[in-house]
């Protein structure tokens, strides 16, 4: 399959079947814009109020709110090695990025005259079982490649799920919210990346490699982590969560995806914390991953485009494929 070729199949990707000219309005994109960043902030700092309320409530009047300034910047010095810490963090992003998201996504549908969904899926219903595979074939593809950057970089730090508690049933605990919590986490993310961004952006230029790159750099970019290592491998994720996006129609594979990662780093590799990431220099090791990464989020997903009965499992439909259901040994053609 040839570059040309791979351009044609996913700039017809059925996930921007309904971008047309109304969201090509440049007073509609500034209202999205502005909007939803006033509104949302205002919104988060609501879902902030409330917990700040409950928790003066619960301990007893005024005098909380001076133990509700030092929860929070225990909160904000966490290492993620205490069990209800640990746990608050994990639900950080939400709390934090889900009003926010929320109200780009009403705003954009709103005012571009789109449903909701479109931002999530082609199909007539989010696709769970996408999502699903989504983490597992990540956990098989990119699990190695996190153990192969800590035997690389050779730390000796034990892994969170290990340190967060002393007993099994604290582990235990800490996994099951390490799932449940970073799966609304990246499907909050997907949406604006590769929900409102990616089909916004599609309106003017629908070559799909600058749709991954430019949706990458962003999706790295908000991050706020600027070692280049760090920088490369966030951009390279996010590009490769578009390619799933385009080419499997919506964004259940990639929200999978996005959630396997994070959970496996958060359990295996480093709790999830406020601080700073310390990051680490460019290498050959971390040029050879980047690059093992980038073929392994493209195999899972034309797995998922090209194995039948994956593909059935899935409830992926031919008119939500880009390109349709090509034979196998197409995809080294």
């Amino acid at each position: 399959m040839t570059g040309r070729d791979i351009t044609a199949l996913l700039s017809e990707s059925a996930f921007l079947t309904n971008v047309d000219e109304r969201d090509r309005k440049a007073w509609r994109i500034a209202l999205t814009v502005v909007a939803g960043l006033v509104v949302g902030v205002i919104a988060v700092f609501a879902v902030f109020a409330v917990i700040a309320v409950g928790f003066v409530i619960s301990r007893g009047g005024v005098a909380g709110l001076t133990d509700f300034g030092v929860f929070m910047s225990n909160l904000q010095n966490a290492d993620g090695h205490d069990l209800s810490q640990a746990i608050l963090l994990l639900l950080m992003p939400t709390l934090a990025n889900g009003p926010l998201v929320l109200t780009f996504l009403v705003l954009a549908a709103a005012l571009s005259h789109h449903r909701m969904r479109d931002y999530l899926t082609s199909a007539p219903q989010f696709r769970w079982k996408l999502l699903a595979a989504g983490m597992v074939m990540s956990f098989l593809a990119i699990g190695p490649l996190l153990g192969l950057d800590a035997l690389v970089e050779g730390t000796s730090t034990p892994m969170p799920l290990m340190t967060v508690s002393a007993d099994l049933q604290g582990r235990a605990v800490y996994a099951v919210c390490a799932v449940a919590l970073l799966i609304p986490a990246a499907l909050i993310e997907e949406v604006l990346f590769r929900g409102w961004m990616l089909r916004q952006t599609a309106a003017f230029q629908r070559n799909p490699f600058f749709l991954m790159i430019f949706t990458g750099l962003a999706f790295s970019a908000v991050h706020m982590d600027f070692n280049l290592d760090a920088f490369i491998a966030r951009t390279i994720m996010g590009a490769g969560f578009a390619y799933m996006t385009l080419r499997l129609g919506g964004l259940e594979f990639s929200t999978g995806a996005h959630a396997a990662n994070n959970i496996l780093i958060v359990i295996f590799l480093e709790p999830l914390t406020l601080k700073a990431s310390a990051g680490g220099g460019m290498s050959v090791a971390s040029v050879v991953q980047d690059a093992l990464l980038v073929a392994g989020y493209v195999l899972i997903t034309e797995a998922v485009a090209r194995i039948p009965w994956l593909r059935r499992w899935t409830e992926v439909r031919d008119e939500e494929l880009s390109g349709g259901a090509a034979h196998p040994a197409a995809l080294f053609s």
